[in-house]
C-alpha cells in the first residue's frame, strides 16, 4: 500500500465500498429510524407532560448504540467474507494504521447516520434544536468517538470466531456502558439548556475513554491481526 496516509487510504477504502453497496448506512439508517418511530407512536409523551428533554437522550442513545453496532459488525465482517483479512495483515504499513483507518470509517457512519436521525427525532418529539444543536453535535462526537474506538477494536477481535454477529455485542455493550451513560446524561442537559460548565465534565470523561481506546488499539492491533 503506497502511500503516506495509509489510515487514510484504508479509511477512503471503505467509505468508497459503503459508497457502492449502501449496505452499513442502510442498515443502521432504517434501523435507527425505526426506533424512533416506534418510541414515537408507542408512548404519548405529550399526553404524560412529557418533552423531548425529559425522553430523548434516552431515544436518541438506544438508537445511536444500536445503529452503529450494526455499522461496527459489518467493518470486518465484509473482509472475512472476501478474504481480505489476511491481505489487511499483510499490507506495507504500520498494522496500527489499519485500525485508525478503520476506526474513521466506522466513526464517520456513526456520525452520517446521527446527522439524518437527530432532526428526525426532533421533528418526531416536537423540540426546536436551533439553540441546543452545537453542544448536542460536540457530545454526539465526542461519545461516537470513544464507542466507534472500541467497537472498531472489538469488531476485529470478534470476527474470526465461528458467532461473530452474537460475540461483538456481548463484548461491546458492557464494555461502553461508562461511556453510553455519560453521553445520556450530557445529552439531557443540553436538551435542558444547560451551559457547558455542567456538561463539559461528562464531556471530558468520554473524551479519556476514546483517548484510551484509540491508543490500547494502536498499541495491540498488530496482535489482533495475527490471531
Amino acid at each position: 500500500m503506497e502511500s503516506r496516509w495509509p489510515a487514510l487510504t484504508i479509511c477512503m477504502k471503505d467509505l468508497r465500498q459503503e459508497v457502492r453497496t449502501r449496505e452499513s448506512f442502510t442498515a443502521a439508517f432504517f434501523f435507527a429510524l425505526l426506533v424512533q418511530v416506534i418510541f414515537n407512536f408507542a408512548f404519548d409523551f405529550q399526553r404524560l407532560g412529557l418533552g423531548f428533554q425529559d425522553v430523548g437522550a434516552g431515544a436518541l442513545w438506544i438508537t445511536l448504540t444500536f445503529s452503529a453496532v450494526l455499522s461496527l459488525q459489518n467493518s470486518f465482517l465484509i473482509e472475512r467474507e472476501r478474504s481480505c483479512l489476511t491481505a489487511l495483515a499483510l499490507c506495507p504499513c504500520d498494522p496500527s494504521s489499519v485500525f485508525l483507518g478503520k476506526f474513521l470509517a466506522n466513526f464517520l457512519f456513526v456520525l452520517i447516520v446521527q446527522v439524518f436521525i437527530l432532526p428526525i427525532s426532533a421533528v418526531f418529539f416536537g423540540y426546536d434544536l436551533s439553540g441546543a444543536w452545537l453542544p448536542l453535535s460536540s457530545v454526539i462526537a465526542v461519545n461516537a468517538a470513544g464507542f466507534s474506538a472500541l467497537g472498531t477494536l472489538f469488531a476485529a477481535v470478534s470476527v474470526r470466531t465461528r458467532r461473530s454477529e452474537l460475540m461483538l455485542p456481548l463484548l461491546l455493550l458492557p464494555a461502553a456502558t461508562p461511556v453510553i451513560i455519560w453521553g445520556v446524561k450530557a445529552t439531557r442537559l443540553c436538551l435542558v439548556g444547560r451551559s457547558f460548565a455542567a456538561y463539559g465534565p461528562l464531556l471530558g470523561l468520554s473524551a479519556c475513554f476514546a483517548a484510551a481506546f484509540l491508543a490500547a488499539g494502536v498499541l495491540v492491533f498488530d496482535h489482533v491481526l495475527e490471531e
